[in-house]
């Protein structure tokens, strides 16, 4: 099945002009308006309005299909992502998630409506749960390690890399993630060596 990625800016603010050396004052005022990034991923070709309300609603009322299309289109939104990091060589270009979409809709329309950000119909989906982070206590480990009372150990980074690597189907990057996180955790034990190995170990299994 062939896929179509269309990008558009909303509401983007006019740019500053390049080459302002000097910094300006500024006087207290609300918040700048920031620009939206709509991003829609095309699926299946359906024959008219009657075959795409049909499919709406069965992908609605299945769970795991509509999980499943929502795990297609992420991947494909962070392939590109992944493209333009590499090419633009900025490593602050980073994935997203549905978690982090400040909507998501699933519809059909026709080929001219998605080009514009349009549909026949669609229907916005329940805000996610965020996940771990939404358990994070900022009163624990967050604030040690900004008092210098812990540190985050760089196999955890690289971990949570690979982690994030194998979900989007990136395996060999994971593996490659994996090997360095293991490397580190022999030349820099830490006080949290076997609990790290334990979820290297995990993730590794989950890899196959």
């Amino acid at each position: 099945m062939e896929r179509v990625l269309i990008v558009q800016e909303l509401d983007a603010p006019r740019p500053q002009r390049r080459g302002r050396r000097r910094a300006r004052p500024v006087a207290p005022e609300e918040p700048e308006q920031v620009p939206v990034t709509r991003v829609t991923v095309t699926g299946v070709a359906l024959d008219d309005t009657s075959a795409g309300s049909a499919w709406l609603g069965q992908t609605l009322g299945d769970r795991e299909r509509g999980a499943q299309e929502l795990r297609d289109a992420t991947r494909i939104i962070n392939r590109a992502l992944n493209a333009l990091r590499a090419e633009a060589r900025d490593p602050l270009v980073q994935e997203i998630g549905v978690t982090k979409a400040l909507a998501v809709r699933v519809g059909h329309g026709t080929g001219d409506e998605l080009a514009e950000g349009r549909w026949t119909e669609a229907s916005q989906l329940p805000q996610r749960h965020r996940g771990r982070l939404d358990d994070v206590d900022p009163q624990s480990r967050v604030a040690a390690v900004l008092a210098g009372r812990d540190e985050v150990h760089p196999a955890e980074t690289l971990m949570q890399r690979a982690r994030l690597d194998a979900q989007h189907g990136r395996d060999a990057e994971a593996r490659y993630g994996l090997r360095a996180a293991r490397a580190a955790l022999e030349e820099e034990p830490g006080p949290r060596r076997d609990q790290l190995l334990r979820e290297l170990v995990a993730i590794e299994e989950k890899l196959g």
